[in-house]
């Protein structure tokens, strides 16, 4: 079947389009949306908690402290965005590979594994930050 029937032998003209669905990237790709809508409301959720003048814990030691600290605008959109600009760059390389290679397979595979990977480290850093901030008194009460 070369997609189009001939109507005088069929009795019926149709167009079948060759379709290529690859439910797999499909799936993942639906996964990063989720993923990233699950960051940008536990940062928003977080945000509304912090005080305009908070410093939000951005980066820990070994021990748990803060080592760096953020303005609370920068410091819950700064994993969603960098989340949004690795899915790009994924999506792109990935839409570069040939349908059939290894790489293809490898980069859907680090897809899969690094939009949950993002999103459950936000959704933890955001945690302990509000916990920090609790203890420092710079949540709204």
């Amino acid at each position: 079947e070369d997609g189009i029937r001939d109507y005088k032998v069929t009795g019926v003209q149709t167009c079948a389009l060759p379709i290529s669905m690859d439910w797999f990237q499909i799936f993942v790709d639906g996964l990063w949306i989720a993923a990233m809508a699950l960051m940008s409301r536990a940062s928003l959720r977080a945000y509304k908690r912090m005080l305009p003048t908070a410093k939000v814990p951005m980066q820990f030691d070994l021990k748990g402290a803060p080592t760096w600290r953020a303005a609370p605008g920068f410091a819950v959109s700064f994993a969603p965005i960098v989340a949004f600009i690795i899915w790009l760059t994924l999506f792109y390389v990935g839409q570069t590979a040939d349908e059939h290679s290894a790489d293809k397979f490898i980069m859907q595979f680090v897809r899969l594994i690094l939009a949950p990977g993002i999103c459950v480290t936000h959704i933890w850093h955001m945690g302990k930050a509000l916990k920090i901030l609790e203890q420092e008194g710079q949540l709204r009460s």
